[in-house]
């Protein structure tokens, strides 16, 4: 049998148990609603963004020489080489940031964090803790990054949040010879409830794992069947004519039913008539 019929028989397999398949959503649907009510804790997080701007840019761009000019035209080139300047620093900024980044990674960073908000919280707090909570994002095109805290403790994830309010722009004067800052510009805020527990994606997961599981059930069952089912599959295998073929007659509704003949009825006995004068 060729691809295109086997493919042709699996897609006719899958059309013709199409309930079984419907089944296997809803239980996988089933299963994603029961893990996430019972298994899933709820989070709360706290974001924290920041500004990274360089001090002492290298003018990447160039300078543009004023000397030479006096009057209005060299104020002019003397506003141009500021604002080139300013912007040969923020691409610097930019340049610069996925690197501190990696620094705010690292162990050295993140236990210097612990170490300050165990003596500020009074708290016994480990590093993995403080580092498995953080999720640095970067926002495209921008010197700007955002911190997002998550933790199951609304009133940890806003200290933790607090810290690196403080922890982050000190790293940065520290690191480089001072040639990049950070400020705060959106200060972290404690989260009024819990996040979403994500029903709809979890339930929609599980429903495509049913299907999956149930399409996969189907197909393995046509692939490893050889059962010949009509008189084509024969041809297509052997490569032979099929000259005929013999009806399939049931022998309960094609036996005759014997005749019920009835037994003759038993003659009747007749008793002689008595004379008279005779006793009985």
């Amino acid at each position: 049998m060729n691809i295109d019929a086997n493919v042709q028989k699996i897609l006719f397999s899958l059309l013709r148990r199409w309930k079984l398949l419907v089944v296997f959503a809803l239980i996988g649907v089933l299963m994603g609603y029961f893990y996430t009510s019972h298994f899933t804790t709820l989070t709360y997080t706290s974001n924290v963004k920041f500004l990274a701007f360089a001090v002492d840019g290298n003018d990447d761009l160039g300078e543009i020489s004023s000397t030479g000019s006096t009057g209005s035209t060299g104020s002019n080139k003397s506003n141009e080489y500021v604002r080139t300047s300013n912007t040969s620093k923020m691409n610097y900024a930019m340049k610069m940031l996925p690197t501190y980044v990696e620094i705010m990674n690292t162990n050295e960073f993140m236990t210097k964090v612990t170490n300050a908000l165990n003596k500020n919280q009074n708290s016994n707090y480990t590093v993995s803790t403080i580092k498995n909570s953080i999720e640095i994002e970067l926002i495209e095109e921008t010197a700007i990054f955002n911190i997002k805290v998550t933790t199951t403790n609304a009133e940890l994830s806003y200290n933790i949040a607090q810290q690196l309010e403080t922890s982050i722009p000190q790293m940065f004067r520290k690191t480089n010879n001072s040639l990049v800052h950070a400020s705060v510009q959106d200060k972290a805020v404690k989260a009024a409830s819990a996040g979403s527990l994500g029903y709809p994606k979890k339930c929609a997961i599980g429903a495509l794992i049913g299907i999956v599981v149930a399409a996969a059930y189907v197909v393995l069952r046509t692939l490893f069947d050889v059962r010949i089912k009509s008189s084509d599959e024969l041809s297509d295998k052997y490569n032979i004519p099929v000259l005929g073929s013999i009806p399939n007659f049931s022998s309960s509704a094609q036996r005759p039913q014997p005749a019920q003949v009835k037994a003759p009825a038993e003659p009747q006995k007749l008793e002689a008539p008595q004379k008279k004068g005779e006793d009985k």
